[in-house]
Order: C-alpha cells, then sequence, then structure tokens
C-alpha cells in the first residue's frame, strides 16, 4: 500500500474511533510528543508524511517540475486551458517570481523538509529500538537531501533549515554551502539505508546513492559521479528492461530499472494522483478507458525531435504523431505541424477523470549508466568502457551501436547529450541536461527567445519573500 494513503487511513481510523465516544474535549498540540511523536508508530507517521510531500503531494506540484523543464528547454510546448499563460512564460523566458509553479514546488519540499525536522529531533528517545531509530534516521537524512537537491536545481542557494527549532526567517546559504550539505545528507543516507527499500516508495542505498550520482553530476563533480554511478551499478539490484515500452507500463511499476519514483495514486485521492496525461492530450483523443478525462490544455513535441530518431528506434514508439478524432472521425496528424504527444505513462484503467496514479520516474537505472559514461568522457575524454555504457541504451533501443574510433571528448559530449535527450524525453531532464552541457541558453535564444545567464535559475517565489525579509531574490528578477 502507497505510503500517503497510509497515513491517510490511520488518520481517518483514529478520527473515527474517537467518534464513538461521547465528546469529551482535551486539547493537545498537534505535535504533542505525548500524542504522537514518542512512539514509533507516531514517528513513522510524521515520516511517512515527510515523504508524501517529498513526493509532490498535490496537482500542481505533480506536473510543474515537467513543464518548468520541458518547456524552458524547447523540449515541448503547450496551448489551451487556463495553464497556457503560465506555459507560454515558461516557453518565452518571460516568468517571474510570482508564477505559480514555482510557488508550488518550493513549498512542497519545504514542507518535507520541515517534517523530516521533525523527524531527526526527536529520535532520541529510550522508548525506540536501535533498529528503528538507525533506519529513521538514514530516512530522513535522504529525505533532506533529495528535498534540498531539487530544491537547488531549481533556485541555486536555499534557506537551509537543520532542525525545527531553527528561527524561520533564515537567509540562503551560499551555493557552496547548500552543496556541501546535500552532499552530507545523501551520503549519511547511503552509508545507513538498506540496500532493498523498507517499502515501496520509500528510499534505499541504491536511492541514496541515485540522487546522489545524480547531483554530482549536475555540479559537475565529475569523478564523483562516476564513483556514486558504478556505486550503483555494483549494487547488482537494477538492470536495464528489455523492452523501452515496458518501464513506464501501468501494470509493471516498480520493474528494476527504477530506482528513485514519486508513487502516485489517482483511484481514491485525486490529491495525491496525477494530470500530466490529462494536460498532454485533446478532448476528442481516443482515450481507452471510460473513466479517462483530460483537460482543454495539450502537450506537443516538435517535429525536429521526432524526426530525429533512427529508423529503428524503439523510443520513439512512445510518441503519438497521429490519432482519429472522436468528435469528427477524421485522421489528425500531428507529425508535420509541430504536434506530436509524448505518451509515455498509458493511460490508467483505474483513473478518475483526469487524475491518474502512474507512478512518475525520476531516477531510473539507464540514467545511472548514462551518467558515469559522461563523468568519465569528462574526466579521461573517450573510452572503450564509455561507448560501451552508451551502447548499453542504444542495443535495448535497437539503434546502431556505436564505435570509439572517429570520436572526440567534445563530439561524444555532444552524442551523450544527444542520447539523454532521445531516452529521457519529457522526464523532467531536458532544462537540467542543457544548463549542464552549457547550451540552455544558446538554445532558447536561437528559438528567438529573450533568453539571459541568470535564467539558469528561477525567481525565488514572491510570497516566500514578502514573508521572510531575510531572503534575498536571484540576481536578474
Amino acid at each position: 500500500m502507497k505510503l500517503y494513503r497510509i497515513v491517510i487511513l490511520a488518520l481517518m481510523a483514529t478520527v473515527i474511533t474517537a467518534c464513538e465516544d461521547k465528546l469529551d474535549e482535551e486539547v493537545f498540540s498537534e505535535l504533542s510528543p505525548s500524542n504522537l511523536l514518542n512512539n514509533e508508530k507516531g514517528l513513522s507517521f510524521l515520516l511517512n508524511s515527510a515523504y508524501t510531500y517529498g513526493h509532490r503531494v498535490g496537482a500542481v506540484s505533480s506536473w510543474a517540475p515537467y513543464h518548468m523543464s520541458s518547456m524552458t528547454a524547447g523540449e515541448t510546448w503547450g496551448a489551451g486551458g487556463s495553464i497556457e499563460n503560465l506555459w507560454v512564460a515558461e516557453m518565452d523566458f518571460t516568468w517571474d517570481s510570482n508564477h505559480a509553479h514555482f510557488l508550488s514546488v518550493w513549498q512542497v519540499h519545504y514542507n518535507s523538509i520541515r517534517d523530516a525536522n521533525l523527524v531527526l529531533d526527536n529520535l532520541d528517545n529510550e522508548n525506540f529500538s536501535e533498529d528503528f531509530k538507525q533506519l529513521t534516521e538514514a530516512e530522513a537524512h535522504f529525505l533532506r537531501g533529495w528535498n534540498y537537491a531539487a530544491l537547488y536545481n531549481w533556485f541555486g542557494g536555499v534557506p537551509l533549515y537543520t532542525s525545527s527549532e531553527d528561527e524561520l526567517l533564515q537567509p540562503r546559504a551560499t551555493a557552496e554551502e547548500t552543496r556541501t550539505f546535500i552532499e552530507q545528507e545523501l551520503t549519511l543516507a547511503a552509508n545507513g539505508l538498506p540496500k532493498d527499500e523498507p517499502q515501496f516508495g520509500r528510499a534505499s542505498k541504491g536511492t541514496a546513492l541515485a540522487v546522489l550520482c545524480k547531483f554530482y553530476l549536475n555540479t559537475k563533480q565529475w569523478q564523483k559521479a562516476a564513483d556514486a554511478a558504478q556505486d550503483v551499478i555494483d549494487l547488482q539490484k537494477y538492470d536495464l528492461l528489455g523492452d523501452y515500452g515496458d518501464i513506464f507500463a501501468y501494470d509493471n511499476e516498480g520493474n528494476q530499472e527504477l530506482i528513485w519514483v514519486l508513487p502516485k495514486d489517482g483511484a481514491t485521492l485525486t490529491d495525491t494522483g496525477q494530470g500530466l496525461n490529462a494536460l498532454t492530450f485533446p478532448p476528442d483523443f481516443p482515450m481507452p478507458f471510460s473513466s479517462n478525462s483530460v483537460f482543454a490544455a495539450r502537450t506537443y513535441l516538435f517535429d525536429d525531435f521526432v524526426n530525429s530518431f533512427e529508423e529503428t528506434d524503439t523510443r520513439k514508439d512512445q510518441i503519438i504523431t497521429e490519432y482519429t478524432s472522436t468528435s469528427t472521425g477524421e485522421l489528425v496528424t500531428g507529425l508535420g505541424n509541430d504536434q506530436s504527444f509524448p505518451y509515455k505513462l498509458p493511460f490508467e484503467p483505474n483513473s478518475v477523470g483526469a487524475w491518474a496514479g502512474n507512478d512518475l520516474p525520476v531516477i531510473r537505472y539507464a540514467d545511472i549508466l548514462l551518467s558515469r559514461a559522461e563523468a568519465l568522457n569528462e574526466i579521461s575524454g573517450p573510452t572503450q568502457e564509455i561507448i560501451d555504457l552508451i551502447n548499453d541504451i542504444r542495443e535495448r533501443a535497437e539503434a546502431t551501436p556505436y564505435t570509439l574510433a572517429g570520436f572526440t571528448k567534445e563530439s561524444l559530449r555532444d552524442a551523450i547529450l544527444q542520447e539523454r535527450e532521445w531516452e529521457f524525453y519529457w522526464e523532467e531532464k531536458a532544462r537540467e541536461d542543457q544548463i549542464r552541457h552549457g547550451v540552455f541558453i544558446s538554445r532558447a535564444q536561437a528559438r528567438g527567445k529573450n533568453a539571459q545567464g541568470y535564467h539558469v535559475l528561477f525567481p525565488i517565489p514572491q510570497v516566500e519573500l514578502d514573508a521572510n525579509p531575510n531572503l534575498e531574490q536571484n540576481p536578474g528578477y
């Protein structure tokens, strides 16, 4: 059972039980130690709450990072519905500090950090077993590392809250201080977590190492990134699936290629579902299940990208280039009009309207292989090991394997970025990959956007600046 459902069902059970007795009000603090934090069950509920926020609970929080990454990088474009103004700002580099997507991701990650801090602050308790304390501490450190790494990706240096007793009006930490803390937290987590996750959706050693690997990669700490990737490989826990489409199949969630996913549930709790397909396909698209529905907005891939795949490459099979309209019965052609649809997440048979329960992949084993390949190339230039790592990905996709001959460090760097674009389209990777490769701004400018150097970071949300006078905005905003 997914974590957030456990939390909510437990709370419901508590309420129902309480209602069986006569009302005899006794006031407790919401987080009174005697009421919640003084026993393992209560602290586990709080840890699950930290996970729930870390999984980006809420509709906007589930889709905002996709659009913040994909549309700013020119991977996709969108139109229609009330969300179009937000998308236009992301596509045209006209966003500001009042953009709703930025506030949404800021809030969920800091809510998770708050709950993780409360867990750590209440672990020193003689009522808790040593095994419980060790595992819970490692998971809380992971959650802080994951959440701060995500915030750093979007905003750069941010306020570092390391205790529930910290002063709320914290200034921003420097970029270096933030990076040091993220590395510390994820290293502690990797050293303390078991090889197998205690429960689906919770962290394991491999999860912590994978997040650490991607953090090192995005901060260009090449040797550390290569080593962390090898540590994940050496666990011999993960592997590439034989069929690319099987990675994302609804009935294959939790497969061996997925290292860190954000669990979703659209069947019973709309706030824990995700609406990516509802913001991708038009109302006249032939949806496979009667329970499916969509919004007015659509998300499209550009023709240049769709046409860039090798003819035999099976990864393009997750792209819909045409469909028969349920309104007119006519064929609607997307390819040729920059209107092909990314379809990595299949429609869910148990969805409730627009809300679906497809888990959202964050880090796959394929990402670890390509991360090691990229880091090794930056360290030493082309080697056969790097080519072999890339070919593991290409051969699974039935694309022509590469040979070492003819590659320079620079040309192999470009080939790795291109491989990542084919492998990870519509997986929230495009922006960070382009920033790391130094092409995020130049590509936007080539598309005619008024992109400037400071746009590699998003602005701190205005409501956070208004609430905290010690918080400084990113330069340029």
